[in-house]
C-alpha cells in the first residue's frame, strides 16, 4: 500500500511539472509573438517618426512631405538577402522612388542602349546607394546628370554598388568579383569613411562587416543543438526586450567600445591597406580609380539646431569617429596618393540642415558630393574617350 501511495504521488508531481512546463512554453510562446508585434508596430512608428522629424527639418528642398513620406516608407520596405562573400545584398524591389534590380544594384540614370561605353563603377555603403533619396538624386544619378552635361557626348554607363551596411573590404570584394566574370570598367569610385568606424565599433574590430556578429552566431548551428537555442534565443523578441530593459535601466551604450584609441589605430590602417590593396587592382587591369574619404555629422562645422539635435543622439559615436578619422587624415602616404580626396569637410561652409541621421544625407547633399566627385573626372574621362 506504501508502495503504491509513493508511486502514485510521483506520478502526480511528475504531471504536474509536466504541465508547469507545457504552461511556462504556451506564456513563452505568447510572449514571444506579443513583443515581435509589439516591436514591429514600434518600428514602424518609429520610422513614421524619423520622417516627420527629417520633413521639419526643411532639408528636403523643393521636395513635397508626400515624396519624402513615401520615400522612407520604402527604405522600411527594403529587405536584403545572403550572398557569399559580402554576407549580404539588397533583394530586387519596385516603388516609386527606389528601384533595386536582380543583382541588388540600385536603378541609376543611364543613356540607353548606349554602345561600348565607358564604365563608371561606385562603390559604397547606404550613403552610396542613396538612403533618403529617390533613384534620380542619389549621388550616381547625380554624376550622370553632370557628366552629360559636361560631356555631352560621351558614352558612358555607371553603376551604383552601394549596399547598406557594406565597408571598404566588402567593397574591394565587389571589385574583385565584377573582374573575375571579365566586366572591368573604366573608372572606379570608392566613397566610404562611415561603415568602416560603425562596423568596427559594433564588432570591435577593424574591417569586418556591419552585421558580421549576427552571421557569426549563424555558423555552424546545424551541428549542435545547444548552438540551435542560443540562436533561438538571441534572435527573439524577448532577448531583444531583455536587452532594451537593461540599456534603459542601467543606461548602458549601445555597442559600447572598450579601447577606441586601439581601435581606431586598426580602423585607419586597415582603410590604408583597402587603398593599396585596389591601387593594385588598377594597374593590373587597366582602370582608373578615385577614392573620397567622406564626411560624417561629426566632421561638420556649422551644425543646424536639427543637427545637434542628431549629434546628441548618437554622441556615443563622436569620440570613435573623430579619433578615427583624425588618424586617417594624418596618414603621411595619403597626400602623395593623387587618386585620393578627403571631402570629409565639404559641408563646412553651410549652417543648413544637410544631415537626416549622423551619416545620412537628404538628396542635396547629394548633389554636393557628386559635384565634388565630378570636379576630379573631366581629366580622367577625356583620355578613355579618346581609346
Amino acid at each position: 500500500t506504501i508502495s503504491i501511495s509513493i508511486i502514485y504521488s510521483m506520478k502526480k508531481r511528475i504531471q504536474n511539472l509536466y504541465l508547469v512546463i507545457k504552461i511556462t512554453f504556451i506564456l513563452l510562446i505568447l510572449t514571444e509573438i506579443s513583443l515581435n508585434f509589439v516591436f514591429k508596430y514600434n518600428s514602424k512608428k518609429q520610422n513614421e517618426k524619423a520622417t516627420e522629424f527629417i520633413i521639419e527639418t526643411k532639408s528636403y528642398e523643393e521636395v513635397s512631405p508626400i515624396i519624402v513620406r513615401e520615400i522612407h516608407e520604402e527604405l522600411y520596405n527594403l529587405n536584403t538577402q545572403w550572398e557569399q562573400y559580402v554576407h549580404m545584398r539588397l533583394k530586387q524591389f519596385k516603388g516609386k522612388h527606389n528601384t533595386i534590380n536582380n543583382s541588388g544594384h540600385r536603378t541609376t540614370l543611364n543613356i540607353k542602349n548606349s554602345t561600348n561605353p565607358i564604365k563608371i563603377f561606385c562603390f559604397g555603403g547606404s550613403t552610396m546607394y542613396g538612403i533618403g533619396a529617390r533613384d534620380s538624386h542619389t549621388i550616381p544619378s547625380e554624376l550622370f546628370k553632370l557628366i552629360k552635361i559636361k560631356l555631352p557626348n560621351l558614352k558612358f554607363e555607371i553603376t551604383n554598388f552601394g549596399c547598406h551596411g557594406y565597408n571598404r573590404n566588402t567593397e574591394n570584394i565587389q571589385l574583385q568579383q565584377e573582374l573575375i566574370k571579365k566586366n572591368i570598367p573604366d573608372i572606379v569610385i570608392f566613397y566610404d569613411g562611415v561603415n568602416e568606424v560603425i562596423g568596427a565599433h559594433e564588432n570591435h574590430k577593424a574591417g569586418t562587416p556591419t552585421n558580421a556578429l549576427k552571421r557569426k552566431k549563424e555558423y555552424r548551428i546545424s551541428n549542435s543543438y545547444l548552438n540551435k537555442l542560443k540562436l533561438l534565443f538571441s534572435s527573439s523578441a524577448i532577448n531583444r526586450f531583455t536587452i532594451y530593459l537593461q540599456r534603459k535601466l542601467l543606461k548602458t551604450i549601445p555597442y559600447e567600445t572598450q579601447n577606441i584609441e586601439n581601435l581606431s589605430i586598426e580602423i585607419a590602417d586597415n582603410y590604408i591597406q583597402n587603398l593599396q590593396i585596389s591601387k593594385s587592382l588598377s594597374k593590373q587591369y587597366n582602370f582608373e580609380i578615385i577614392n573620397f574619404f567622406q564626411p560624417v555629422l561629426f566632421s561638420k562645422k556649422k551644425l543646424s539646431k536639427y543637427e545637434f539635435i542628431i549629434a546628441d543622439k548618437h554622441s556615443y559615436l563622436k569620440k570613435i569617429y573623430l579619433k578615427s578619422y583624425a588618424l586617417i587624415q594624418q596618414n603621411k602616404t595619403l597626400p602623395l596618393d593623387t587618386n585620393f580626396f578627403d571631402i570629409s569637410s565639404i559641408f563646412d561652409t553651410t549652417s543648413k540642415t544637410i544631415y537626416t541621421d549622423f551619416c545620412h544625407t537628404a538628396e542635396k547633399g547629394n548633389l554636393i558630393v557628386a559635384n565634388e566627385i565630378f570636379k576630379h573626372m573631366p581629366l580622367l574621362l577625356k583620355p578613355i574617350e579618346k581609346k
